[in-house]
């Protein structure tokens, strides 16, 4: 499960960048990321025994998500959109998947023009995310790191034809993380009481 988890993280990040690209309301899209991410705190932090309080030190991969985006709408000149991307990772820190995600989704959007040039970065910050274990140490063991890896070929199937648009489905998306998060939570309290 933990493999089939690795997968996740960068296949939202792709297509958090897809959605940059085709959205008709980048300020909505950020707006709904965001209040995705607040709602998602508690459950997240109830999931992994933490307080509802420590959201700066830990809080859920929306957060992570909704900087990325942000990271992509910033437009200045370089040198000040480089530094407002280091911002935006200091501050997604706390994220699970922390600055990893942010800078997954700036690459795909930013590269989204050039494939080769979108998966060489891809594959710098995922080198960046195993070798991160040997500064922080982690709970999840290093040879898991690299299974990011399998959702190249999976990604590589897409064809840039949008899907069926519907206010139930994308609701749905957002609100199936803390909804995840909250069963888990109450899966682990009903067996632990067994």
């Amino acid at each position: 499960m933990h493999i089939v988890g690795r997968l996740t993280c960068p296949i939202m990040c792709f297509f958090i960048a897809e959605g940059y690209t085709y959205t008709s309301n980048l300020k909505k899209y950020l707006l709904r990321l965001f209040i995705a991410a607040v709602i998602s705190h508690v459950p997240y932090a109830l999931c992994f025994k933490f307080t509802v309080w420590e959201f700066w030190y830990v809080t859920g991969v929306l957060w992570g998500l909704f900087l990325g985006l942000l990271a992509v709408r910033l437009r200045a000149p370089v040198w000040v959109r480089l530094l407002l991307l280091g911002l935006c990772c200091l501050l997604a820190y706390p994220a699970n998947w922390n600055y990893i995600a942010v800078l997954w989704i700036f690459g795909f959007a930013v590269f989204r023009e050039s494939p080769k040039k979108q998966w060489t970065f891809f594959g710098l910050v995922t080198l960046l995310y195993v070798l991160q274990y040997f500064v922080y140490g982690s709970t999840l063991p290093v040879w898991l790191r690299p299974f990011v890896l399998l959702c190249v070929p999976l990604l590589l199937c897409y064809n840039h034809t949008l899907g069926r648009r519907s206010k139930v489905l994308q609701w749905g998306y957002y609100l199936f993380y803390p909804a995840h998060l909250l069963v888990l939570t109450l899966l682990r309290e009903i067996f632990t009481r067994l």
